[in-house]
């Protein structure tokens, strides 16, 4: 019994591990250049998402700082609704209003950590809700 689990635990690490290995490749490959002129800050934000789940990333952000956030998903995922809130949760951007973007370009008055709060579109399409997949999230600083 002990060794059955001990290769159970074995054989979800591995899994975890090359699902991670396999997002940030996604990442790398598909996601990085999104964010074109931007230095890409060495981060990889990425996380296996199921279709019915809601996700909050929360991150430091700098006075006088030009950002660009990067949120991209797998291609035969539904688009990602994502919103930039400040710390009461009020919204900054909503992607929805533009068009479900990829991409916001912003600079900050004051240093503050923000939330990127991000769900899939469902509305319009049903999806298997064990459906999954990579959503990453990059950020990028403008060099003057």
């Amino acid at each position: 019994m002990r060794i059955l689990f001990t290769i159970f635990v074995l054989f979800f690490l591995a899994n975890t591990n090359l699902v991670y290995s396999q997002c940030k490749e996604f990442a790398k490959k598909d996601c990085k250049p999104l964010l074109e002129n931007y230095i890409h800050d060495g981060n990889y934000n990425g996380i296996v998402l199921n279709v019915d789940e809601d996700v909050e990333l929360h991150k430091a952000f700098f006075k006088g700082q030009k950002y660009r956030v990067v949120v991209c998903r797998e291609d035969f995922l539904p688009p990602i609704h994502f919103k930039i809130l400040n710390s009461d949760y009020e919204v900054l951007f909503d992607n929805k209003d533009d068009g479900y973007s990829n991409k916001y370009d912003f600079e900050l008055k004051d240093s503050q950590t923000l939330i990127i709060s991000m769900k899939f579109v469902t509305e319009n399409k049903e999806y298997d809700k064990s459906m999954n997949g990579c959503v990453v999230v990059l950020f990028g600083l403008e060099m003057y």
